[in-house]
Order: C-alpha cells, then structure tokens, then sequence
C-alpha cells in the first residue's frame, strides 16, 4: 500500500510536472495540459490505486425503474471520461451524468457506482465532452459543457427533471431543457436566438450578420450548429 509519503512525493511530482508544462503553453480547458502532465497523472493515478480519493464517494442509488425517459446525458451505459477532483486529474474512468441531479457519477474498479460531490469535482468530460463547475451570480450554479472558448466562450446547461402526472396511475417522466449562455468580458449572458447571440456579440455585428446570411444559419432548426457556427467565426475576426 503507499505510504503518506510516497503519495506526498508522487503529489509533488505532478504539480511539477504541470507547472512546466503550463509555463510552456497556454492552458486548455482540459486540465492535463501537455503529454507529460499527463502521463504524470496517469502515474500517480494508477501508482495510488484503489485507495484514490476519488473513491471515496458515497455508493450512488439509481432510483429510476419504471420512469419514462433517460436521467443520464448521452447515454444510460457507462462511458469512458476524466475528472478533475480535488485538482488532481484522473483519467480513463467509467463514468455517467446524471442532469437531473447535476452529478456525476463513477464506476469504481469492483464496479460499484459512486457520487461524486459537486463541490470537489471542478471539471470533467465524458465521450469527449468537456464539462466545467460554474458557480457566477448570475447564472445557476452547477455544469456546463464547454463548447468553444476565445473571445466569446460558448457553454451549454443541459437539464432535466422528473415529473410526476396522476391520472388512473402515476406516471412519472423524465423533461429535458437546454439553454445556451456566453461569456464575454468577465459576464455570462443567456441567448436563444441568432438574434439574441448576435446582439451580445455587437463589436462585431455587422460581419455576423453578413456571415450569417450567407450561410443560412437556422437557430430553430439545430441551435446547437448555429451558436457553434456563430461564436467560431466570432472568434476568428481580426481585432
């Protein structure tokens, strides 16, 4: 078993292995930010084992037979992922997201599925999806996903809920909600519209709107491609 001491060393290792790489480059939204950050974490991670903190979750409890609908984003089946907890990286994990409880939840090594707490978990990605704790005034607390970043940084909150409808039996039911925000200039601002995206990315409204045209950027029909589409070319234009 490792001792406190060899885990101390092998901490320190990889914050200095981080450390140099981030001096080196400026930092992604994935927090292992170089080849040897990674392969640190991935030493330190797989060095530590079972008796990660990580797995110290509590035992996560699936409470949804005979709901209709999905909790989970993507997909019910556990999907390889990352997380950043406690600012430790841990990678090739199990995972699932729960947006009904804003959780997500991991497979420990005998395949018991724990909680992770909001609070210690600061990012992670499942399926190549990057998802970031975000806790501003102005938005709800909770996970967005990371879509594009730059000068506009483009997030997405996915959420759903359980509900219930009495009849001649209960029917209880998964609904599901998206809304798009951006951040630009130290604010966050929820759009849903072309219109509404443009409007906040006004220094450079014009271009968008000529861009927009030209490509025939539909919000109603896929706002998913049409925001994406929108904040890339955003981004791109001479300043």
């Amino acid at each position: 078993m490792p001792t406190i001491q060899t885990n101390c060393a092998l901490q320190a290792l990889f914050f200095f292995t981080l450390t140099l790489s981030s001096r080196a480059q400026p930092r992604q939204p994935d927090s292992i930010s170089s080849p040897a950050a990674a392969r640190a974490a991935l030493y330190y991670q797989s060095y530590i084992g079972a008796d990660a903190a990580i797995y110290n979750g509590c035992v996560y409890q699936q409470t949804y037979i005979g709901v209709e609908g999905s909790p989970y984003f993507l997909s019910d089946n556990l999907t390889d992922g990352s997380v950043v907890y406690e600012d430790l990286p841990y990678t090739h994990l199990l995972l699932l997201y729960n947006t009904v409880l804003d959780q997500p939840v991991l497979a420990d090594r005998q395949g018991r599925l724990l909680s992770l707490p909001n609070g210690k978990v600061s990012q992670f990605t499942i399926d190549g999806h990057i998802f970031i704790h975000l806790s501003a005034g102005n938005i709800p607390s909770g996970y967005y996903e990371l879509l594009r970043s730059g000068y506009a940084t483009l997030l997405l909150r996915h959420t759903k809920r359980l509900e219930e409808k009495l009849g001649g039996e209960i029917r209880r039911y998964i609904t599901s909600q998206e809304n798009y925000y951006v951040y630009k200039n130290g604010h966050y601002y929820s759009f849903g519209s072309v219109n509404g995206l443009i409007s906040l990315l006004s220094d450079k409204q014009q271009q968008l709107q000529r861009y927009r045209r030209s490509e025939h950027i539909r919000f109603r029909k896929d706002p998913l491609t049409a925001a994406e589409h929108l904040v890339d070319y955003y981004n791109q234009l001479p300043r």
